[in-house]
């Protein structure tokens, strides 16, 4: 596999926490409408709440699972570039 092909999954997580991230917010926006309209019961408070904070913390592991990978990726290239890097000082110096 070429070395640039390992961020596509990586790419593909980021859209996918990217869609949870507007999924969030329109439900956060959802909810407060209805309390900013007055409509909003304790119980029903209580589980866009609850249903909040699930997406919120779902979403906080898979971006930190994201940023680990877009890291590993990132220093999967560095290490072939040094070694490219490398081959061509010694084939500079050869010539």
């Amino acid at each position: 596999m070429r070395q640039g092909d390992e961020y596509i999954p990586v790419i593909d997580m980021s859209l996918a926490i990217a869609r949870k991230g507007c999924e969030f917010a329109e439900d956060a926006i959802e909810l407060l409408n209805f309390v900013a309209k007055g409509e909003a019961y304790v119980e029903g408070l209580s589980e866009g709440l609850t249903k909040l904070l699930d997406i919120a913390n779902t979403a906080h592991a898979h971006a930190l699972a994201m940023n680990e990978q877009f890291s590993a990726v990132r220093r999967s290239l560095f290490l072939v570039s040094s070694a490219v890097y490398g081959e061509q000082a010694i084939l500079s110096t050869s010539n």
